[in-house]
C-alpha cells in the first residue's frame, strides 16, 4: 500500500477500528492470550510496524478511543508473535504463517476504508479485498499442504517404527525380561 492511502484515517478510522476491534484478530493459537504489559505492548507495536505498518494508526486511535479493545488487539498480536517464534525451527510454515498474518492484516484495513463514500474509491478497495481473499485461500492452501507432507513423513517414519517393532517383538520381549529379572536379581543381592 502506498504511503497516500494511508491518508484520510481520521474521517474513516472511527469505523476501521470497529472493524478490527470486531474482527478479533487474527491469532491462530487457541492457547489463552498473555496478559497485558508494557513489554508486550513495545513487541507486539514493532512486530505490526515492521509487517503491517498501515495498522499501526488504527492501533494509535484505537488506544485513544477503546482501551480496552486495544489492549485485547496488543495481546493478540503479542500471541501471534510467540506463535510464529515457535514456528523458527519450520522455515516453510513460519513464512506461510506470517504470511497469512499480513494478509488478513491488510485485508482488514481495507475492509475499514470501505466506508468511503466515494463510489469509485470503493470499487478499487472491493477490487484489492478479492486479491487479498484469493491470496489468502492460495496461502491457507499452501499451509496446508506443507502439513500434510510433515505429516506424511512422520506417518512414513511412524511406520517404519513400527515395522520394526514388530520384526524385532521377541528378541525385545527377551531384552525386557532379562531386565526385570536382572533388577530384581540386584534387589536380591541388595538386601
Amino acid at each position: 500500500m502506498s504511503a497516500t492511502a494511508s491518508c484520510g484515517w481520521s474521517v474513516r478510522g472511527a469505523f476501521a477500528l470497529a472493524v478490527i476491534a470486531a474482527a478479533g484478530g487474527t491469532a491462530r493459537p487457541s492457547d489463552p492470550l498473555p496478559k497485558f504489559t508494557e513489554e508486550r505492548e513495545a513487541a507486539a507495536l514493532h512486530f505490526v510496524r515492521k509487517h503491517c505498518p498501515d495498522l499501526v494508526p488504527l492501533l494509535d486511535e484505537l488506544r485513544k478511543s477503546n482501551r480496552p479493545a486495544y489492549e485485547l488487539q496488543v495481546r493478540e498480536t503479542f500471541q501471534v508473535t510467540e506463535f510464529l517464534a515457535d514456528l523458527q525451527d519450520d522455515t516453510r510454515r513460519y513464512e506461510l504463517e506470517l504470511k497469512i498474518w499480513k494478509t488478513e492484516n491488510k485485508a482488514m484495513v481495507l475492509v475499514g476504508r470501505l466506508a468511503t463514500p466515494r463510489e469509485e474509491d470503493r470499487k478499487t478497495i472491493e477490487d484489492q479485498l478479492r486479491g487479498l481473499a484469493k491470496e489468502l485461500v492460495d496461502l491457507e492452501v499452501q499451509a496446508l499442504e506443507h502439513r500434510v507432507q510433515l505429516l506424511e513423513r512422520e506417518s512414513t517414519a511412524a511406520r517404519e517404527e513400527l515395522a520394526k517393532a514388530r520384526d524385532g517383538s521377541d528378541r525385545t520381549t527377551r531384552e525386557k525380561f532379562d531386565g526385570f529379572v536382572e533388577k530384581a536379581r540386584k534387589k536380591r543381592v541388595g538386601s
